[in-house]
């Protein structure tokens, strides 16, 4: 599989906040559509620097992806090296002045066995199909979606629930009795020329539900329109406000893959959005590797990472 993109644009608002937490790579309103790999990441509101820990990761991750193209592959244990790069990248910084610092993370990478698309904590990823519905959305790492998903709340108490901003994970410094949270990944293959992926942090996605953004993205508007349009309805929020839009162009799908798969439409099980999904492209969690590896694993952690 190849996937050839049309467009990509990009903007970083300040939003309601003093500073801007959040960042992103590659770090540009209009990105090439020869980029391959992409991130944004949200510093973790009331820890200290969240604005160094999110710009620690995204740097990592650009050096690491820099010569990352569509037609490499991109596998679980290309994203676990990355993964324990930017945990590692985080230690390195770490000091007294920045200790409990934070960051969200969604990460993208376009390649020859479809897209991998990774998250921890509430940044959101979708995958929207324009007069369809969304194919793809990641779920949140949060409170409020762990009382959802248990029955203890309902969909319409969500938006404006107290402890809304509550996240369940995030990357951090390494901590003495605390383990490294994993990323949620999933290697989506139905992708099809006309898709939108958007990458974004909470201050876009509280400002535009899930029907809003199917909305922008059936509309007839260019899609530099509707990056613009989508700033604009974020401009102010509460707080900051960052999104990658990705247009897909030409897939080419290799002729020797089994396309027999069944497809299952319905609703999301919390939303209520149609969406397209495949048995095959369920999720799955993905750990750093430990920054002390055990005897036992240290030869094999030094043969990958070293």
């Amino acid at each position: 599989m190849i996937i050839e993109l049309d467009s990509v644009y990009s903007f970083h608002q300040l939003g309601g906040r003093d500073n801007q937490e959040d960042s992103r790579y590659p770090d540009s309103d209009t990105i090439a559509i020869d980029c391959a790999a992409f991130a944004v990441c949200d510093g973790v509101g009331g820890c200290e620097k969240g604005e160094v820990a999110s710009a620690t990761v995204c740097r990592r991750i650009g050096k690491l992806v820099a010569s990352h193209r569509n037609t490499d592959l991109f596998t679980d244990q290309d994203f676990r090296y990355l993964l324990t790069q930017c945990y590692s990248a985080l230690d390195e910084v770490s000091d007294k002045t920045n200790r409990g610092m934070g960051t969200t993370l969604t990460f993208l990478a376009f390649h020859s066995g479809g897209v991998l698309a990774a998250h921890i904590g509430d940044s959101r990823i979708y995958q929207i199909r324009p007069n369809e519905g969304i194919i793809y959305r990641s779920e949140d790492h949060s409170l409020v979606n762990s009382l959802l998903r248990s029955g203890n709340i309902s969909p319409d108490e969500v938006r404006n629930h107290p402890k809304g901003n509550v996240i369940t994970r995030c990357m951090s410094a390494t901590e003495k009795n605390r383990e490294r949270d994993d990323a949620t990944v999933v290697n989506l293959q139905d992708v099809a020329p006309g898709d939108y992926f958007l990458m974004c942090t909470d201050g876009v996605s509280g400002n535009t539900d899930d029907e809003g953004l199917i909305d922008i993205y059936s509309s007839d508007r260019t899609d530099e329109d509707k990056y613009m349009y989508l700033a604009e309805r974020s401009k102010d929020s509460s707080d900051n406000n960052t999104a990658i839009q990705i247009h897909i162009g030409l897939v080419t799908i290799d002729p020797q893959r089994d396309d027999d798969e069944e497809e299952e439409e319905g609703s999301h099980p919390y939303f209520g959005t149609q969406r397209l999904l495949k048995k095959a492209e369920s999720s799955h969690e993905i750990s750093a590797v430990s920054p002390k590896p055990q005897s036992v694993f240290k030869s094999l952690f030094n043969r990958l990472f070293k």
